[in-house]
């Protein structure tokens, strides 16, 4: 549990696009109050509440905006290594920062009548329980959509590889077709501008597993001598006793063990 929290974790670029979902999320929440008044949020069907409650959605994207894209340009040793466990404490952080505007920007144009602990609380419950639903919904059709990317958010993070005695490597899991046990030394053979290479890695093909086969991570083990980025593969022989994949645009062609068969052509959508 230790190692799967302290896995690399993407975390989302300054781009027009992301800027854009960001702003995209906020209006989204306000018609979905506006429209489905959850958490007994009345407006009274009169024009300017909506247009409050439009208000509120932009001030609600802002404040993510500062969060998400201007606080890591200020504080940039915080977001290096980017890991799952530094990202749930991060957005935690977030939820309460977002929650504190809101509830700021209502108690102002309520007049500070609700200025209190209680419907601070009662803000960070609105928010996390409309942000959630939102996000999720959103998510939802996205990787509906463009499942393939979804599954591969980890393949673009560099992983740092340590083992004893020898100086650590960094991979771009995106550019490791497989990676194969050698005695001592492990062969990992990558990809790279459409170039192969293979750097030899004096490790035991464990350690290497323990640093980058994770849940988000699209490596596998197929056999005891050979783990595998499943986006480089297509199967050749899905006989259960006599399982081989091979690459997609080269002949190298690689065993499946028994124990890995169901898996691996699940993975490769292949039904035996």
């Amino acid at each position: 549990m230790i190692k799967f929290l302290h896995t690399p974790f993407p975390r989302p670029k300054k781009t027009y696009r992301n800027i854009f979902n960001v702003f995209l999320l906020g209006f989204i929440a306000s018609v979905f109050i506006i429209f489905f008044k959850p958490f007994r949020i009345e407006h009274n069907g009169l024009w300017y509440f909506k247009l409050i409650l439009i208000g509120m959605g932009v001030v609600f994207s802002l404040s993510i905006y500062i969060m998400e894209f201007l606080v890591p340009l200020l504080f940039k040793k915080l977001f290096q290594k980017w890991t799952l466990v530094k990202a749930i404490l991060w957005y935690t952080w977030m939820i309460l920062f977002v929650s504190g505007v809101m509830f700021i920007v209502k108690s102002f144009l309520a007049g500070f009548n609700d200025f209190t602990l209680v419907e601070y609380l009662n803000v960070i419950g609105r928010i996390s329980g409309i942000g959630l639903f939102i996000t999720f919904f959103t998510l939802g059709i996205v990787s509906y959509f463009n499942r393939q990317k979804i599954s591969l958010l980890s393949s673009k993070e560099t992983y740092q590889i340590t083992a004893p005695k020898v100086k650590p490597i960094k991979l771009n899991l995106d550019e490791v077709m497989y990676i194969m046990s050698d005695d001592n030394y492990v062969d990992i053979h990558i990809i790279s501008n459409d170039k192969r290479d293979k750097i030899i890695f004096r490790s035991s093909l464990k350690n290497i597993e323990s640093q980058i086969v994770n849940p988000l991570s699209p490596i596998y083990r197929c056999h005891r001598q050979y783990l595998i980025n499943i986006n480089f593969f297509k199967i050749k022989n899905s006989k259960s006793r006599n399982t081989s994949i091979e690459l997609k645009k080269f002949q190298d062609e690689i065993p499946v063990s028994n124990k890995y068969y169901s898996t691996i052509l699940s993975l490769l959508q292949i039904h035996p």
